[in-house]
């Protein structure tokens, strides 16, 4: 293959300053081939031919298998010389550079001193950033050297060196003070954290600083607000002691739960002692403000609690629930007589630390004060089972919060036990008017007694029966003359303010007339018991007579085909004064009364035999 030569501007990568300057081409040419006077064009048409033959050997080669080898070898070789060819420009272009910086800078150097000179090697780049004479040079002479100057040198050294370690002592030292300090400060938070999680209390993170401990004493179960209240962070002070965030546990409150007779208040819950607190101050703020939060959900969900309430007479009045402890008509109506149950939020600073003057309701009011706190807490049960099933389909629908039944339970209790006590009043009154009238009468009362929920088993057996309508069964027995057995009236109380009943029921049975009858009210109760315990009067009476009979509506005894009449009454409703029992007979009327001396010696049964058997 004849050698070709190309020229260095076909190869070497161009300038772009100078690419396009036909100067530059020439050069190079010039640097190849010599002067143009060498260059014919025989010459160039003959390098054109022998690069075309060159082409087609290598095309015809390529069957052969040793000539391809062979071009390989030579386009590796020409490959190696152009690369190193490369290199080589592209140091000797670094160096050309490098000098033409020192020139510049020598140019620059003497500028000062030579300007004429140096404007003449200076390139015109450097002359369009750098002002001529900026930098000089200036030739000095060893100064000798001087020993005492060098040993004062050595001793301000030796100071500086001294005066540093001292300072870094000093330094080192403070550091390790400290340090003390701070483990020692968080040995002792550390301690309080750890007594306070071996008491129960849930200690972790807080959701929204991660580098700082909370402890958990709310309820999960509670409302939103008082679910977020429940968590309070850990923080220290300077000495290492825990500080609840935001002054928790502080300012605690607690419900207050009063009794009001007329104008006197005649039973108040307990309240917490705090001068005989046996815990740490930590623990006792944390106890506090778990305890607040509770009286204060409490007390919030009975608010919302009283608004559908409002029909059974249950208001809101200065911060004060009022519930009234009876749902139907009284025998008094005078304020002065009225019961009512009150319900406030007190804070701990308001309680008195001598000690009260103990109340003939005291008990009722603690009962009633518990009552609520287990019905709050039976409510936080029922919502983490519903919150643990299957949730309902999505919908758009907003859900409501239900109202917890938290005095619901309590309203009944005390209906109940107001109907109870209406009840036995009157029975204990009733057999002390017949026996004044020496009637044989005997009565079983059902003093309300919540001992039944004493025999609950669990939590949830305790407050269903809570929640479950109130029972209660009397009983009067009336002995009347010539008749072997006495006859009883039974007397079934059933008290709920839940759907579908809406206050106390009485259900009573009867031997004689109906018997089985439901009054809904207390006064109908009593007008219908007179009423019985005449017939039965009656009935003792008229089962001796012929040709009379008795109008078991009224208790009066008629005679067939004449206007005489028997008729007896009982008076026992509003006033224990006015209680008698009359018995008027076709010729006079017989009054028994239990104030009356008079009547006392000579009974109903023997002023029957004497007035109506012996005279009819």
């Amino acid at each position: 293959m004849a050698d070709m030569t190309l020229p260095s501007s076909l190869l070497q990568p161009r300038d772009d300053n100078d690419a396009d300057s036909i100067l530059s081409i020439l050069g190079r040419i010039h640097d190849e081939r010599g002067h143009f006077r060498h260059i014919t064009e025989q010459s160039l048409q003959a390098e054109i031919a022998a690069n075309e033959n060159d082409e087609e050997s290598s095309e015809t080669d390529d069957e052969d298998d040793g000539a391809e080898a062979d071009t390989a070898e030579e386009k590796d070789r020409r490959e190696q010389l152009w690369v190193a060819r490369a290199e080589m420009r592209q140091h000797v272009d670094s160096a050309r550079n490098e000098a033409l910086i020192a020139l510049d800078f020598v140019s620059l150097l003497i500028s000062k001193d030579a300007p004429k000179q140096a404007d003449l090697t200076m390139s015109p780049h450097l002359k369009q950033f750098i002002k001529p004479g900026t930098l000089a040079m200036d030739v000095w002479h060893n100064v000798p050297p001087n020993k005492d100057q060098e040993k004062v040198d050595d001793t301000i050294a030796r100071g500086w060196r001294m005066q540093s370690l001292q300072a870094s002592a000093d330094s080192l030292l403070g550091a390790a003070t400290r340090l003390e300090k701070n483990v020692r400060k968080e040995t002792h938070y550390w301690e309080q954290v750890l007594s306070v999680s071996d008491k129960g209390w849930s200690v972790s993170r807080l959701p929204r600083e991660k580098h700082n401990l909370g402890v958990r004493f709310g309820f999960l179960e509670a409302l939103g607000e008082f679910r977020d209240r429940g968590l309070a962070a850990l923080r220290s002070d300077e000495d290492g002691n825990v500080l609840l965030d935001k002054g928790v546990g502080n300012n605690s409150k607690v419900i207050r739960v009063r009794i009001r007779k007329g104008d006197d208040i005649v039973g108040v819950s307990q309240m917490p002692n705090v001068s005989a607190e046996s815990e740490s101050a930590l623990e006792a703020r944390i106890r506090h403000a778990r305890d607040s939060l509770y009286e204060e959900e409490l007390f919030h969900e009975i608010i919302r609690e009283s608004r559908s309430l409002s029909s059974y007479g249950v208001d809101m009045r200065e911060s004060t629930i009022r519930l009234p402890t009876r749902l139907s008509s009284v025998e008094s109506s005078a304020v002065s007589e009225a019961h009512e149950v009150l319900i406030d939020l007190l804070p701990l600073t308001d309680i008195e630390t001598k000690a009260q003057k103990k109340q003939p309701d005291d008990a009722w009011a603690q009962a009633i004060a518990l009552a609520l706190r287990l019905f709050l807490s039976y409510t936080h049960r029922e919502r983490l089972i519903h919150r643990s099933e299957l949730p309902p389909p999505m919908s758009s629908a907003r859900k409501e919060t239900p109202v917890a039944s938290i005095m619901r339970p309590v309203l009944t209790l005390l209906q109940h036990r107001s109907v109870l006590t209406d009840i036995d009043a009157y029975l204990e009154r009733i057999k002390k008017l017949l026996d004044t009238a020496s009637v044989d009468t005997s009565i079983e009362t059902a003093a309300f007694d919540p001992a039944l929920l004493r025999s609950a088993e669990t939590i949830d057996t305790l407050m269903q029966r809570g929640l479950a309508p109130l029972h209660s069964r009397m009983r009067i027995s009336v002995k009347t003359a010539h008749l072997p057995e006495a006859l009883d009236f039974g007397i079934e109380v059933r008290t709920s303010i839940s759907p579908p009943a809406f206050g106390s029921a009485m259900l009573v049975t009867s031997p004689i007339g109906l018997s089985r009858v439901e009054i809904p009210d207390m006064e109908e109760l009593k007008d219908y018991l007179n009423t019985a315990i005449a017939n039965a009067l009656g009935h003792g009476i008229v089962d001796k007579l012929s040709d009379w009979s008795l109008n078991d509506r009224c208790g009066i005894l008629g005679k067939a085909n004449s206007n005489d009449k028997i008729s007896i009454e009982v008076r026992g409703a509003k006033d224990a004064a006015q209680d008698g029992l009359v018995l008027r007979t076709p010729g006079q009327v017989f009054e028994w009364k239990v104030e009356d001396d008079e009547m006392k010696q000579k009974g109903f049964w023997e002023t029957v035999n004497q007035s109506v058997w012996n005279g009819a």
